[in-house]
Formats: structure tokens, C-alpha cells, sequence
């Protein structure tokens, strides 16, 4: 009897605490103006290591860890696409962007795909990222933007400046639109 009574501390002590959930957010940018009206962020792909429910952390320029106890509170390329279409409609007013995964069937004036090859840090926080735009049927403009941040400090720095990081990618993708550099 004395053991059934110890069976359930027991095991309350084996247990892991809940982990903590993260999310990235939309930053604020420079509103410009697009030629286009109606914008589909089609597709976000994202560098395997990175595409996990914890969060990665790079220990060097070979080896990656994850986050104790740390996990995306979606998967990270759905959050990305949220995110970022969000970001890019704050910036291109009177313009209405809706990801792939939305229930929106409009036909886009734009389409946008973006490659994440790298969004982690070492000495710095780094993202790259391979972009192409394009109006439908014709021939995409492509890009390749890199920006760095100081190296964050814990998750939640780590969390912001992931976030800061896309609002920067944002800023660049509008400002291509804003030029209307497609034929």
C-alpha cells in the first residue's frame, strides 16, 4: 500500500516542466507603394536544420544544438509565411497579401517565393535568403538578400532579433515591388 502511495511522487518527479512555446512577430517598416493590388507569398522553403519544433541554436560553424526546453508555437515555416505576409502588407499600403496555406483563391497581381538557406547565429545573427517575384506566367526577378544582427542573448533576444531580421527581408521585397522592377 506504502508503494502505491509513493508511485504517483515518483513520478510527478520524472516529469519534464511544459516547454516554453515561441512565436515570432510582425515589425514595423517604411509604407510604400506597390503597383500591385493583389500579392500571394506562395511559398517559404526552409534550410532542413532549421525545420524542427525546437529552436536551433549553432554551437559553430559544423554543429547546431537545440534550445532546452525552447519550441515554435507553429511550425516555423507556417509562422514565417504568417509573419512575413503580415509584415509586407503593413508596408505596401493599399495592396492585400495572402499566403498559400489561406483559404483566399484571388488571382495575385504578384507571387512571391522566398529560400531560407540560413537563419541562425554564430558570431552574428544572419539570415539568407534567395527571393523571386513575378506576375503570373511571366519570367521571375530574383534576389538574394543577407542581413546580420549582433548575436542575441537567450531565446527571447534571439526570438526579437529573428523577427527584426524578417521585417528587414519585408522592407527589401516591398521596396523590389515599390520599384517595379518586373517586366
Amino acid at each position: 500500500m506504502r508503494g502505491l502511495l509513493l508511485l504517483p511522487l515518483l513520478l510527478a518527479g520524472c516529469a519534464s516542466p511544459s516547454p516554453k512555446l515561441y512565436t515570432l512577430g510582425s515589425v514595423p517598416g517604411r509604407p510604400v507603394s506597390a503597383p500591385a493590388r493583389v500579392i500571394e507569398l506562395r511559398h517559404i522553403g526552409l534550410a532542413r536544420y532549421l525545420d524542427r519544433p525546437g529552436i536551433v541554436e549553432r554551437v559553430d560553424a559544423y554543429r547546431v544544438t537545440l534550445a532546452d526546453n525552447a519550441r515554435w508555437a507553429e511550425p516555423l515555416p507556417d509562422m514565417l509565411a504568417r509573419v512575413l505576409a503580415a509584415d509586407l502588407g503593413a508596408r505596401l499600403s493599399g495592396s492585400s497579401v495572402f499566403t498559400a496555406a489561406s483559404p483566399i483563391t484571388a488571382t495575385p497581381d504578384r507571387i512571391i517565393e522566398i529560400d531560407i538557406q540560413r537563419f541562425d547565429a554564430e558570431a552574428s545573427f544572419d539570415i539568407i535568403a534567395n527571393v523571386a517575384v513575378q506576375k503570373p506566367g511571366a519570367t521571375p526577378r530574383l534576389a538574394t538578400f543577407h542581413f546580420s544582427a549582433p548575436a542575441p542573448r537567450g531565446e527571447e533576444d534571439q526570438i526579437a532579433t529573428m523577427s527584426r531580421l524578417l521585417g528587414e527581408l519585408a522592407d527589401h521585397i516591398a521596396e523590389m515591388l515599390e520599384k517595379e522592377r518586373l517586366p
